[in-house]
């Protein structure tokens, strides 16, 4: 039950703080700079628990990134599945010119998230 609140907290500020892409709206990269990309599906937020986690985790070190995401709901996210090599929601992606450089799919631990994204944001 301690994780119910933190869930909720975090989802708020998640929420708040990222750009959510619309139904007819298609994704722009900036290529010169590091994209996150979450695709998350809002019905299932406790399948999500450990991204949120990551992600606030990750918010500490690299706010810009984190405040610049996109977030592709599961509505949105069939059409972009076989572009990011992406199975389902919830997945985190990080792309840079035009390449994915790290993709993390399913479900996961808070630290198999958080580890090879900070070591990518890093560099």
């Amino acid at each position: 039950m301690k994780r119910l609140p933190c869930l909720f907290i975090a989802s708020l500020l998640f929420i708040t703080s990222c750009q959510k892409i619309k139904h007819n709206e298609e994704l722009i990269f900036d290529k010169n700079s590091k994209q996150i990309v979450f695709f998350s599906n809002e019905k299932d937020y406790k399948q999500e628990a450990s991204y949120y986690d990551a992600i606030i985790e990750l918010k500490r070190d690299f706010p810009a990134e984190i405040k610049n995401m996109k977030i592709i709901t599961a509505e949105n996210a069939k059409k972009y599945y076989d572009v990011f090599d992406v199975q389902s929601c919830p997945a985190i992606l990080l792309i840079y010119k035009d390449k994915v450089l790290v993709n993390i799919n399913g479900n996961t631990s808070t630290e198999k998230i958080i580890k090879p994204l900070a070591e990518a944001l890093k560099n």
